[in-house]
């Protein structure tokens, strides 16, 4: 590419430093010192407390007296958000550090946030992003699962409690300063989670990469992602102890979020919002029920990029390689487990329809070709090349 074929582009990356390692959360406390960090606050999923990683985090954090806050394994809410940020509060603390899955990794982004921007969460709504003041703390995340790339990104969901409403809150002060990858971390995950976690990865990196916000800055991280999942995301489900494996989705997952931050997404995250909004739906096997499909929608738009992906993935196309990765790992799966019935596939294509994310997938999409989309969604395609009426 010379130069004259580059296009204009924004790249976002707010995250100061990545470490990579098994075993690098023993770092955490050479971190911490060399921060000049006096108090620390550790938001953990529920799953951990009471257990050898809490003891794990304490013992190198004791010098900073660390206090522990849990976060309920759902997806982060105006109440679970609240109550972190109380806590956090509290606490004084000058050190956050946040372990676990995407939902205590955002529960900790956006409790921060409130924290240093009282008043109502509304206030800082914004998917394009708001003015925040930044939270006076070193901000630690340490994933355990290979998905969300949260630890690289520089937004947070958050639910409005007893509503189906999900909020979205943007801004550089949000990410963190220090991202650890330690694959050891991510051994003891079930293989659904490690499967739905890792084709969420998946989705990142194929939706950056085909976005019509894709850059010169994005395509490589983009990329670099979708071999490393398709390479080794089978491996870390079926060989759970398997390092190599665990560290390169977790590499990959953390490529995926740099891209996607500038890159956004597109159709097939219109289309999980819709289902995590109004079905409650877990997001990467939200995700994996409607990749293969949305990107044979996409593919007589995707040019060039079409047939990287198809080699990629192994397989004819972009939409066959996927549909082939989703089978290996156990999400073939049927709409119908999660949305039943002519009414609610209706109102799943109108709350897509409206995502923000439409405008940056590469083919445009209505309600009528969503709904159609849908409707292929109800059958597994065990493996085969999806085809679409479309």
């Amino acid at each position: 590419m010379s130069m004259t074929d580059l296009a204009p582009f924004t790249f976002m990356h707010s995250t100061h430093r990545i470490l990579y390692a098994p075993g690098a959360l023993d770092r955490l406390a050479e971190e911490a010192e060399g921060a000049g960090a006096a108090k620390a606050f550790v938001l953990m999923d529920g799953f951990f407390i009471g257990g050898p990683l809490e003891e794990r985090v304490a013992t190198l954090l004791k010098p900073l007296a660390p206090v522990f806050h849990a976060v309920p394994q759902h997806e982060p809410d105006t109440d679970t958000v609240g109550a972190a940020a109380e806590a956090l509060r509290e606490s004084g603390a000058d050190l956050v550090v946040a372990i676990g899955g995407g939902s205590a990794l955002d529960t900790a982004k956006a409790a921060r946030m409130l924290v240093s921007n009282p008043g109502p969460i509304e206030d800082i709504v914004g998917p394009m992003g708001r003015p925040m003041r930044p939270h006076p703390s070193l901000f630690a995340c340490v994933p355990t699962t290979a998905g969300t790339g949260s630890e690289v990104s520089e937004s947070a969901i958050v639910a409005k409690a007893g509503t189906d409403y999900k909020m979205v809150l943007r801004n550089p002060n949000m990410g963190a300063r220090l991202a650890i990858l330690d694959p050891e971390l991510s051994v003891s995950a079930p293989a659904m989670v490690t499967a739905s976690a890792g084709y969420d990865a998946v989705t990142h990196a194929v939706e950056a990469f085909t976005s019509n916000f894709a850059s010169a800055m994005t395509d490589p991280f983009a990329e670099s992602a979708m071999r490393l999942l398709a390479r080794h995301l089978e491996t870390a489900v079926t060989e759970p102890e398997n390092l190599e494996a665990r560290g390169a989705c977790l590499v990959g997952a953390m490529q995926a979020g740099i891209a996607f931050n500038s890159a956004n997404l597109g159709l097939a995250h219109a289309i999980a919002g819709a289902l995590g909004a109004l079905h409650h739906t877990p997001h990467g096997l939200a995700n994996a029920l409607g990749l293969p499909w949305t990107m044979t929608f996409n593919e007589p738009a995707l040019g060039p990029k079409g047939p990287l992906l198809a080699e990629i993935f192994g397989g004819e196309t972009a939409g066959h390689g996927l549909s082939r990765l989703r089978h290996a790992i156990a999400l073939d799966l049927s709409l119908d487990r999660e949305a039943e019935g002519a009414d609610a596939l209706d109102r799943i294509a109108d709350g897509a329809a409206k995502s923000g994310q439409i405008k940056m997938n590469p083919r445009p999409a209505d309600a009528a070709q969503i709904r159609v989309i849908l409707e292929h969604m109800r059958t597994p395609t065990g493996g085969a090349r999806p085809h679409l009426n479309l």
